[in-house]
């Protein structure tokens, strides 16, 4: 009988031991802490949404202030249903004061790819980047810059005494594309006048503007993604960053008031706004595929009126858009037939990806 009792006590020993390492293994895996502060995050939200609480008042005024105008700017300008199940979820997390450490959070996981689940692997992939982007780096901005401490650290790691993310290299990468193509086109100098649609929190605006200090910056996007990256760049830049609310009145958006350099905020329909011919480089990275392609069609008319220089964009080869019942692939983008191709390759990061450039018209 006892050596029964022992053998019990055994085996629910080995039982609770087994099922407190999987519990311990479970909570320190970083997908589940990313759904745990994903669902507090939300939850957060909902109840200052309905307590009208706003903990971080100026952001959450902003981006009622965008979402409103945003509504009453017609479907061609508004999120298909794609990006509108993450804007549901997005609008709770600027509620709950998500902005603040806007990189840490789950929400930027829709602007920069999946959490890393293994930092040994991330790590490993971030260091062979970085030795690629090296070989692009002819002005040295790796020895001088890093990615930022402000906005959240989670994706970064110490690589040669600086702080790396994958967001921060591929940034740099873009940056010098956009440069490179615009050689390619023929064109003495580099892009005055950038503009940007769907910039997400705005990485490639804050190493543009680093890298080029002299350019213009515009951004366009939804009201969730415009107000995350005015929360950011206006901590990064702090100088230059004219807010949504600070030009939101503007008729016309031309080459005089761009010539100054600086960041400007405006919500996507504001497209319509830019005078014909007074962007330089018009750049999307991966959002067209994201589209509606009433919406694509229109934005591709508008690319070629405001684009006297080069269009840069990297984009999925195909993407099916069960949300919104179409699949677009690379073949579904009307280029303008009068645009010249500078080139067309996969990816640097994904093989189901392709990058291309285009010059816009020629001198």
């Amino acid at each position: 009988m006892a050596m029964k009792t022992i053998e019990r006590r055994g085996v629910r020993l080995g039982i609770r031991s087994r099922v407190s390492g999987f519990v311990g293994a479970l909570a320190s895996n970083p997908g589940v802490q990313s759904a745990y502060r994903r669902r507090a995050l939300i939850l957060k939200g909902k109840i200052n949404r309905l307590l009208r609480r706003r903990s971080n008042e100026g952001d959450v005024r902003a981006y009622e202030s965008m979402a409103e105008e945003n509504r009453s700017s017609g479907d061609l300008y508004r999120a298909g249903e794609f990006w509108a199940r993450f804007n549901r979820q997005h609008a709770d997390a600027i509620w709950g004061g998500g902005l603040h450490d806007l990189r840490n959070e789950y929400f930027n996981r829709t602007f920069s790819g999946p959490e890393p689940e293994s930092r040994q692997v991330y790590r490993a992939l971030l260091f062979l980047y970085y030795k690629l982007v090296q070989q692009l780096d002819v002005d040295g901005f790796l020895e001088e810059y890093e990615d930022p401490e402000i906005g959240g650290t989670a994706d970064q790691e110490i690589i040669f005494g600086r702080a790396l993310s994958l967001d921060f290299l591929q940034s740099i990468e873009e940056a010098y594309r956009i440069r490179d193509s615009w050689a390619l086109s023929g064109r003495p100098g580099r892009p005055h006048v950038i503009v940007e649609l769907g910039s997400g929190y705005g990485r490639l605006a804050y190493v543009c503007r680093k890298m080029m200090p002299d350019c213009s910056y515009v951004l366009l996007d939804l009201p969730e993604a415009l107000v995350c990256a005015q929360s950011w760049l206006s901590r990064v830049i702090t100088e230059k960053v004219n807010t949504y609310q600070d030009i939101k009145g503007v008729e016309y958006i031309d080459r005089d008031m761009l010539d100054g350099g600086g960041v400007f905020l405006f919500l996507p329909h504001k497209i319509e706004a830019i005078t014909d011919n007074s962007v330089d480089a018009f750049v999307n990275i991966y959002s067209l595929a994201e589209m509606p392609p009433m919406s694509i069609a229109n934005y591709f008319r508008h690319i070629d009126r405001t684009t006297g220089g080069i269009f840069y964009t990297k984009q999925r080869e195909l993407e099916v858009n069960v949300f919104d019942g179409v699949r677009i692939s690379e073949a579904s983008y009307p280029v303008p037939a009068h645009w010249r191709q500078l080139y067309r390759r996969t990816s640097t990061l994904y093989e189901g990806f392709f990058e291309a450039a285009y010059s816009t018209r020629e001198e």
